[in-house]
């Protein structure tokens, strides 16, 4: 059993999730100690979105940067394949190659819109705090839990961080008491039993739109 840690970003980044975790069970956890630190890719990500959305949320209503900022955090750190499958489970099955691709892209889409939506509550103050790094019961997965102070309020954010083709990447984002891939998959079963595949492909497209319109940049 871990003890809880409490540190800033900033320690956090020091320490690293080597200095937290056994590496000597898991590819996950190994990354550690071969350069890639679990736990760095969330609080590095923290940090850019502090140096971008913190300057600009709430003076500009041109959010064509952070979405190009949020579109290539997905790209690079999000594990979405992963996350679309564990969604979509059995009714992908029922997809096509065509609408399976369509489907890989557009939550790609969604987790960016999503991300772009976490972010938009930065401001100038605020705080970013990792409580606690630890691996998950399976070793197959790193679990951090941070709290981050803006506008008054906390708002306590779990990451899972699982090794992607040996790259450590982002496979799951729990907010606003909402679980993204939980959320994603209710979301694609009421879509598919309503139209199947054509029915989920509309469904996350909406999605995207109504980020797209929450978030606008010039036309």
């Amino acid at each position: 059993m871990m003890n809880s840690w409490s540190f800033t970003r900033r320690q956090a980044l020091a320490v690293g999730v080597g200095g937290l975790v056994s590496s000597s069970l898991s590819p996950v956890l190994a990354l550690a100690t071969d350069g890639e630190d679990p736990a760095a890719i969330i609080t590095d990500l923290a940090n850019d979105a502090f140096n971008l959305f913190g300057s600009l949320n709430g003076v500009s209503g041109d959010w064509t940067s952070r979405r190009t900022w949020a579109t290539d955090v997905t790209k690079a750190r999000f594990a979405t394949k992963m996350m679309g499958e564990k969604a979509g489970g059995v009714f992908l099955r029922e997809f096509s190659d065509s609408k399976r691709r369509t489907f890989d892209t557009l939550i790609e889409g969604v987790v960016g819109e999503f991300i772009l939506d976490i972010f938009a509550l930065y401001e100038p103050n605020t705080t970013f705090t990792v409580n606690r790094v630890r691996p998950n019961r399976s070793n197959t997965a790193i679990l951090m839990e941070t709290t981050v102070f803006t506008h008054g309020k906390n708002y306590n954010v779990k990451w899972t961080v699982v090794d992607d083709e040996g790259v450590s990447k982002i496979s799951d984002v729990s907010v606003f008491g909402l679980n993204l891939v939980s959320d994603f998959r209710a979301s694609i079963e009421r879509a598919f039993r309503d139209d199947e595949a054509a029915g989920v492909i509309a469904m996350l497209q909406t999605r995207i739109r109504r980020g797209e319109n929450k978030y606008p940049q010039p036309s």
